[in-house]
């Protein structure tokens, strides 16, 4: 080699998409590219490869170079904690404070107890409403909490023009989550016009309703459905304001959308991104000058796990990360012992220190849009716009999102796609690492907080409140009557009701809750039984043969609970049968490679059976054993992609404990 004379290139490794395409095609081996296409919920894929797009302009999210909005939830039920928290939260770094009330569909335990002005000023005692943002989560309760707290502002000397409120009432999520409003939508419409008058009367910044994609997605939706159906609910919520006075041109300003952020990193940056570019579409649709949509997202409900909690830290910054990159105005990260009950200051700390490193440390905020030009995103963006706004059309169709709550179509399609979403957890092709992947069966266990509500419920007074306005008459009542003492017990009970309205609920729902019922019915049987179930490895041949399949099978069965005994290098088959006699286990595993089943399965099979086994597996699929093994006994075989659930329910209901109690829970 003449190190003296070197031709070098005049590019450095410039390579076209058909060049990759190429390289991709020449290791598949004669197979098509699409091949290594992966499906994502709602009919769209992933592809191996995208192509840059450096001429992509950047969307327009939030503000060029300022941060989103760090939230923090405030849920505990004894006002003097609640206020602590919230002081904590402020001077720890958060720039606004969700106020969750026991009304609202999504409490995750716990709620506010605030009921008077008195409760309030408690409440916000060294805060300063003026330097914060505010979002309301009241269910049926916001617009007069929304009053509560202006008038209580009032006695701060904050005046209501100073008061930023994001999000204050959105009818929709009470209705999909209950299934039920204790009102006529005709009456609710007036009221939200009401609630208009009443905000442009007392000049509060912020908006007002909010399109919730929340309700949905932790309910089972896909992203497409997410988005149609928030996309949906704007218009919804457009469409009341209008009839009650509002310019056309003033219409977008007061509402605003909230979406889930999950730990599929990109399929959120996609999420947020297509939200704005739906919001541009309705807008230029509706011949409507171009405003910017306030975006709120939150940490995914439905992600969150019970065992092995600590993961769910991973899972929430992947998701925050995500919110921000995308463009989101504000995010809230659900602390991660969310599932378990009320946080402590530790979780809720690591709550608020997640977004602040993002923001502060690693300046993500900085850059406007920076998953521009990436192929893969805008690609995605463009399919992920275009099918939610197939399916916004859809339920447009159907006469809008009230309609088709009522018809029961988005019931149908969100358990269709829920359904789908569980078949991947329950065959591990969506595993939920600490849950159905990886368990850690002697994990301790997290602290929370322990809070007893007051069940004593307060006589309600009934005042006499006018009827609803778009001059906002019947709030302006609401403060006057808080102001005098009245709680908003007594406000709810004066409220005139004017028929019901029912739909079917969608309630929320874990993807980890199926695994966690199993793994419940484990430490209940070991309390009773003294000792955990068990299942016996029944492994063969050298270690070095049996340790991938060993593995595989002891973390499968240890998703439910169960405990695995064996598992070691046997020298013979009497030597294996022997410890299975003393291990007390009823459920046994064959396990190595397929070239050791050929010699050795059957004849171990029988063995196990005549020794007393209940129940025989085998890990992996020998395809030419398959009938020999099951003539001779064989109960089932266990693999990557078999149904992790439905072999689990059948070795609880071997060892004697009943799944028929099971009970749903989020």
């Amino acid at each position: 080699m003449d190190m003296q004379n070197i031709d070098f290139p005049s590019d450095f490794l410039e390579a076209t998409q058909s060049d990759w395409e190429a390289s991709a095609l020449r290791a598949l081996k004669g197979a098509a590219l699409d091949a290594l296409n992966t499906p994502i919920a709602g009919g769209l894929e992933n592809k191996p490869l995208y192509q840059g797009r450096t001429d992509s302009a950047p969307l327009q999210l939030r503000e060029s170079s300022r941060p989103w909005k760090i939230i923090q939830r405030s849920d505990h039920p004894v006002i003097s904690e609640a206020n602590a928290q919230m002081l904590e939260d402020l001077e720890g770094g958060a720039d606004g404070i969700e106020l969750v009330l026991p009304a609202s569909p999504r409490i995750l335990g716990g709620g506010l107890s605030v009921q008077r002005i008195d409760d309030m000023l408690k409440l916000l005692d060294d805060v300063k409403p003026d330097l914060i943002d505010f979002r309301l989560e009241c269910g049926y309760e916001g617009s007069a909490t929304l009053a509560l707290l202006v008038e209580t502002c009032k006695r701060l000397g904050v005046p209501s023009d100073q008061l930023t409120v994001q999000g204050v009432s959105d009818p929709l999520s009470v209705f999909v989550s209950s299934g039920r409003v204790r009102n006529s939508f005709e009456r609710l419409e007036q009221r939200a016009q009401d609630l208009a008058g009443y905000a442009r009367n007392n000049g509060i910044q912020g908006s007002l309703l909010r399109g919730d994609g929340r309700c949905y997605h932790d309910t089972g939706a896909n992203s497409v459905q997410e988005l149609g159906l928030t996309l949906s609910s704007l218009l919804y919520y457009m469409r009341i304001l209008e009839k009650g006075g509002i310019p056309a041109e003033d219409l977008p300003k007061h509402v605003s959308a909230c979406l889930s952020a999950s730990a599929d990193q990109f399929g959120t940056i996609v999420k947020a991104r297509a939200m704005r570019q739906l919001w541009a579409r309705l807008l230029d649709a509706a011949q409507m000058p171009s405003q910017k949509l306030h975006l709120h997202m939150e940490t995914s409900w439905r992600m969150m796990s019970k065992r092995d909690p600590w993961v769910n830290m991973l899972r929430t910054t992947v998701a925050a990360f995500a919110a921000g990159i995308g463009g989101a105005d504000s995010v809230s990260v659900l602390p991660f012992t969310s599932a378990l009950g009320l946080p402590n200051a530790f979780a809720r700390r690591i709550a608020r220190n997640t977004q602040l490193i993002l923001v502060e440390e690693s300046n993500l905020a900085q850059v406007s849009d920076p998953a521009a030009g990436s192929g893969l995103v805008e690609e995605r963006t463009e399919e992920l716009a275009n099918a939610a706004w197939g399916y916004f059309q859809k339920i447009e169709k159907e006469g809008g999102v009230l309609e088709a709550l009522q018809s029961g179509l988005i019931y149908a399609d969100v358990t269709a796609a829920r359904a789908e979403e569980d078949k991947l957890v329950a065959t591990g092709r969506h595993p939920l690492t600490g849950t159905s992947a990886f368990p850690n069966l002697g994990e301790a266990d997290v602290e929370v907080l322990k809070a007893d509500t007051d069940q004593i419920g307060e006589i309600a007074t009934r005042k006499d409140l006018p009827e609803p306005s778009p001059d906002g008459q019947l709030i302006e009542a609401v403060a006057k009557a808080l102001s005098d003492g009245a709680g908003l017990v007594d406000i709810q009970a004066s409220r005139k009701q004017l028929g019901d309205n029912d739909c079917h609920a969608l309630k929320l729902t874990r993807l980890a809750t199926p695994f966690e019922s199993l793994r419940d019915k484990a430490e209940a049987f070991k309390e009773t039984q003294g000792n955990s179930p068990k299942v016996f490895l029944a492994t063969l041949g050298p270690v070095a043969q049996h340790t991938t399949r060993s593995t595989f099978t002891s973390n499968f069965y240890a998703a439910g609970g169960f405990v695995s005994g064996g598992g070691k290098h046997f020298e013979s088959l009497d030597d294996l049968i022997s410890c299975f006699r003393i291990s007390d286990a009823k459920i046994a595993c064959i396990c190595s490679s397929d070239k050791v089943y050929e010699e050795q399965a059957v004849a171990v099979l029988k063995e196990l059976k005549a020794a007393g086994a209940k129940r025989v597996t085998l890990a992996g699929r020998p395809k030419e054993l398959m009938t020999e093994l099951t003539e001779n006994g064989l109960d089932g075989t266990i693999y990557q992609g078999c149904d992790m659930l439905a072999e689990l329910k059948t070795c609880f209901e071997v060892v004697g404990v009943s799944l028929a109690d099971e009970v749903e829970a989020i």
